[in-house]
């Protein structure tokens, strides 16, 4: 019998440990859960992972490197492939600047090699021009925790759920987003163990589990946010040891509410007062732990929004404590990882900012380079210079912008606009199609090395398959081109790598493959070998010299994305349990494509009536920016004015609707979440 193979799922970010059967021929023919790590999902899987093992044997997977030539892409060999890549960087560098070359990292690929991307980057092409997918979900989640606590990212972790006393939950479907955490909790919450209070404009799942349930109108955040905390700071229920001794800003707060007006705040976003009111009763002395997913992120003022949630942890003093803390769902099983290892245009691994002269330093003397102090361009900021000339080269590793960015029209035609694109992933997708460039890598199983996970939980995944064809790893696809192009890279595994990251990033110092082996993983911050890792993060204060965490008052927005007369449907755009983000891995396995083959549209019944539609009509769908078509559904659990539709379809591509602006400008990020619309019958 052959050994399995251990390895930590590649989907969301929950990170999962399950391992893969293998035949007589070492191939793998079954995914379960191993039960190996207790501390996270037991023997316990979702429906995804369970069918981990069919994407290593697809047969779509890319096994051998392609060149475009005379507008087709045909076959060479890695020698051939690695040569024109770097001849052509070279030479789009030298005419236009290193400036004019950019890179997108994957939030899926191993630690390792999301260090490497960056380090290519920076010490090879010589900008800071790189970043990842937590960009479009939880980039304002990373620049609001970090701006208040220190650090952008959980502070909190699975033993605090079994502690805690109420969860409060904005925008998001955690049954489907992350159903094997949200199993536990909502087991406590149909016992009567926790509070459970929702604030989401659908009415899911877990409505009927939820002590309050705040029908929200969609980018209304701040609104009911600043109510609720204008109400506990009438009551006098904020914890005023906490403000005092572990905050600064908390008058500056209650100055900016002196004048709220909580009623008119109530109806903009939809909601009763009384229901605030039972909300701020359920937080009030009681452990609480706030989650969020990109219901709350995905907005022009995304990073205000979380801003305002942050305050209200700080205002009740849940932060560092056992049962309490900040919790932002981070949808990819490495974008945690992304992002802690510098593939941000503005840090460097380790939450280390750019801007930093000590940081560049410490790690220029590593790598042998001086490092360009200058923050680079965000995922979407690239996309548009490259309308201007400005960016001429694209460098994409595991992402699919022709999908996931807004207005995806625009994009594929930025996208062959670009003199260099080179894509480097384990399948073909739609923005393959427009790449001068394609580099097969091996995916989970076929190479061994570290994931994080949401909670900031260090993981180790073993290798054991072979990749198809010719297919290699991303660190040593990133190795050969950086010494194509002059560097001396002498890397022989991700070992080596992460005992760079190691001295790079002293948060990550104590952490090596062999505790990780050992071990269920190791949270960061870990400083040395016999440090046991943080799980819960700022119990000894905050990432700051006066380590005081920050209030920081948000205004109401000026811009809001709502209906008009033209257009007088809201477009909700989410989650499957089946799928997963562009759905480039989940629709090829068989059996999620079998449970959600294809794309629809949801809508109220009583809105069906109205505009004298019915179940299974197609649709065509009109936003001020591009329509698509569709079969329509019936949902009830929408309110009037609302449309629900997944996101995880290439056909049709919702983000055709999406406009690039208004852009969040603290996180540079483009709200995604809703968009109004028009139908139309078709047939």
């Amino acid at each position: 019998m052959t050994t399995p193979i251990p390895i930590v799922c590649p989907y969301c970010g929950v990170g999962c440990n399950l391992e893969l059967s293998l035949d007589e021929n070492g191939r793998p023919v079954k995914s379960r859960a191993s039960g190996r790590n207790q501390e996270l999902n037991v023997k316990y899987l979702c429906v995804k992972g369970f069918t981990v093992h069919e994407l290593c044997n697809h047969e779509e997977r890319l096994t051998q490197p392609y060149i475009r030539k005379a507008d087709q892409l045909e076959l060479v060999s890695w020698d051939e492939a690695i040569q024109f890549a770097s001849q052509r960087l070279k030479e789009i560098s030298s005419k236009f600047g290193a400036e004019s070359i950019g890179m997108l990292c994957s939030g899926k690929v191993l630690n390792e090699e999301a260090y490497l991307s960056q380090k290519f980057q920076r010490a090879v092409i010589g900008n800071n021009h790189v970043d990842n997918c937590a960009r479009l979900c939880h980039g304002p989640s990373e620049e609001a925790l970090r701006r208040q606590l220190g650090y952008g990212a959980v502070s909190t972790f699975l033993e605090d759920y079994d502690a805690t006393e109420t969860v409060f939950l904005v925008g998001a479907h955690t049954t489907f987003t992350h159903p094997v955490i949200w199993m536990s909790v909502k087991k406590r919450a149909k016992k009567g163990g926790l509070n459970l209070i929702l604030a989401d404009p659908r009415e899911t799942d877990l409505v009927k589990n939820a002590a309050v349930h705040l029908n929200v109108k969609p980018g209304m955040d701040i609104f009911w946010i600043n109510a609720l905390l204008k109400i506990i700071i009438e009551k006098g229920w904020q914890d005023r040891e906490f403000c005092e001794k572990q905050t600064i800003g908390f008058k500056a707060i209650c100055k900016a509410l002196e004048h709220f007006d909580i009623d008119a705040a109530c109806s903009r976003a939809g909601i009763k007062r009384e229901e605030l009111e039972k909300a701020a009763e359920l937080i009030h002395d009681k452990k609480t732990i706030f989650i969020w997913g990109m219901g709350l992120t995905q907005h022009a003022h995304g990073t205000d929004n979380v801003t305002a949630l942050v305050n209200l942890a700080l205002l009740t003093g849940n932060i560092g404590k056992p049962g309490c803390g900040l919790s932002p769902l981070r949808g990819q099983n490495n974008v945690q990882g992304a992002g802690d290892m510098g593939a941000l245009p503005n840090q460097l691994a380790g939450h280390m900012e750019v801007g930093d002269e000590a940081a560049r330093v410490h790690v220029g003397a590593l790598w042998g380079t001086d490092l360009p102090s200058k923050p680079g361009l965000a995922a979407p900021e690239m996309i548009h210079d490259i309308a201007s000339n400005k960016i001429r080269a694209l460098y994409v590793i595991g992402e699919n912008p022709a999908v996931s960015e807004p207005q995806s029209n625009f994009v594929t035609w930025m996208l062959q606009k670009l003199d260099l694109l080179i894509v480097q992933d384990i399948f073909p997708n739609e923005t393959s199609k427009y790449a001068h460039i394609v580099l097969p890598a091996a995916t989970v199983g076929e190479k061994d090395g570290t994931f994080t996970n949401a909670a900031r939980r260090v993981q180790y995944t073993a290798a054991g398959l072979k990749p198809p064809g010719t297919a290699k790893a991303d660190w040593h696809i990133l190795t050969e081109m950086a010494n194509a192009m002059g560097a001396s890279w002498q890397y022989t595994s991700s070992a080596d790598i992460w005992e760079e990251i190691r001295k790079a990033a002293p948060v990550f110092s104590g952490i090596t493959h062999e505790r990780l082996k050992e071990s269920p993983g190791i949270f960061w911050p870990c400083y040395d070998e016999s440090h046991p890792g943080t799980p819960r993060l700022y119990e000894d204060g905050f990432g700051f010299r006066d380590r005081r965490a920050r209030f920081l008052p948000v205004e109401l927005p000026d811009t809001l994305i709502e209906p008009t007369e033209e257009y007088p449907y809201m477009l909700i755009t989410g989650r499957l349990l089946e799928h997963f983000n562009t759905g480039e891995m989940s629709r090829r396995t068989t059996k999620l494509s079998k449970l959600k083959p294809a794309s629809y549209l949801d809508m109220n019944p009583q809105d069906t009536v109205a505009a004298g539609l019915s179940e299974n009509d197609i649709v065509r769908m009109t936003s001020p920016y591009g329509s698509v078509e569709l079969p329509l559904k019936i949902e009830s659990s929408l309110q009037r004015g609302y449309l629900f539709a997944p996101i995880h379809f290439s056909e049709p591509n919702f983000n055709s609707l999406m406009s690039a602006v208004p852009m969040d400008p603290k996180a540079r990020m483009p709200a995604l979440k809703v968009i109004p619309v028009k139908l139309q019958k078709v047939k």
